[in-house]
């Protein structure tokens, strides 16, 4: 103790020391001397005995007044363990005095011979739970034992669910056809179906057409002049197809695009060559079109009008006069097709 500091020996006044009935008592814990090297491993003593019953708490002692620390001397070898001395009443913890500074460490001494295995002291108190250690290796399985006598029969269990249907069996022989049974009563009329859907537009009818024709009632002779276009002196127009037909005329306007079909028939006597159909100025055909020699010029042909307005007449193609017939001598009718 002498070699210690106060504050060492503060601590160690405060530290319960416990006295085992029957057994000498332990004395201070001196101070943890430096670890040295772990020595070889002695053989295993003797189990002592069991822990004896743990004696009463001496009565605390007045605390003393705590001196003033003292310069931290430097630290001495360590002494020899004393014999432990027996343990006096714990004394009240006095106030722990300033920490000293701490000395400087001395030089590790030389390890000691390992003494001869001391008496296994008393068990002390038991210490907190370690650890639980690293599972050791399953043991080999035991021998089975002798099988025991069957129980009673329990309780039956609830009825499980319904297992799936099985396949469906083959379908059996066909039985013979039955008596046939007296006609019903006529059941009473369904309601009215709905409305179909309604059908395709059809094809539009006639909307507009035009028609015209030339008179000539004199008793002396109708000619057409080279080149010239045919006039005609009655006419008129159904429609939005053609502009409103004002005889006399040779020219009919169509307004509206789409395809016509176009008669037309010149009544000439046998000079005439031949006529064209002309669509705003032009030919719609590579030659003209003539009759039988004496016989009237007639013609039917289907035209397409892609701009509008445009213009129709019928021209005489020849370099001469062509002399007609006297009354109607000339016609023509335009339908619009679609």
């Amino acid at each position: 103790m002498d070699n210690l500091s106060e504050s060492e020996q503060s601590k160690f006044r405060t530290e319960t020391e416990v006295t085992i009935s029957g057994i000498h008592p332990i004395g201070r814990r001196g101070p943890t001397g430096p670890t040295g090297p772990t020595g070889p491993t002695g053989p295993i003593g003797p189990t002592g005995p069991s822990v004896g019953t743990t004696g009463a708490t001496g009565a605390t002692g007045a605390a003393g007044a705590t001196g003033a620390t003292g310069p931290t001397g430097p630290t001495g070898p360590t002494g020899p363990t004393g014999i432990a001395g027996s343990t006096g009443a714990t004394g009240t913890a006095g106030v722990t005095g300033d920490t000293g500074a701490t000395g400087a460490t001395g030089a590790t001494g030389a390890t000691g011979a390992t003494g001869p295995t001391g008496p296994t002291g008393p068990t002390g108190i038991a210490g907190s739970t370690g650890a639980t250690g690293i599972a050791g290796a399953t043991g080999d399985t035991g021998a089975t034992g002798a099988t025991g006598d069957t129980g009673a029969t329990g309780d039956t269990g609830p009825t499980g669910p319904t297992g799936p249907s099985g396949a469906t069996g083959d379908t059996g022989a066909t039985g013979a056809t039955g008596a046939t049974g007296a006609t019903g009563a006529t059941g009473a009329t369904g309601a009215t179906g709905a409305t179909g859907a309604t059908g395709a537009t059809g094809a539009t009818g006639l909307s507009s057409f035009l028609t015209a024709w030339r008179q000539f009632p004199s008793t002396g002779t109708d000619e057409i002049p080279a080149d010239t276009a045919v006039t005609y002196t009655n006419g008129f127009s159904v429609g939005t197809a053609f502009s409103p037909f004002t005889p006399p005329s040779d020219t009919i306007t169509i307004l509206e695009p789409g395809f016509y079909q176009v008669l037309f028939s010149v009544h000439n006597q046998g000079n005439a060559q031949g006529f064209d159909l002309e669509l705003n100025g032009t030919p719609v055909t590579l030659t003209p079109f003539t009759g039988n020699g004496g016989g009237p010029t007639t013609a039917e042909i289907i035209i397409q009008v892609t701009t509008v307005p445009s213009t129709l007449q019928v021209v005489n193609s020849d370099d001469v006069d062509v002399q007609l017939h006297n009354e109607t001598n000339a016609s023509i009718t335009v339908l619009k097709l679609g």
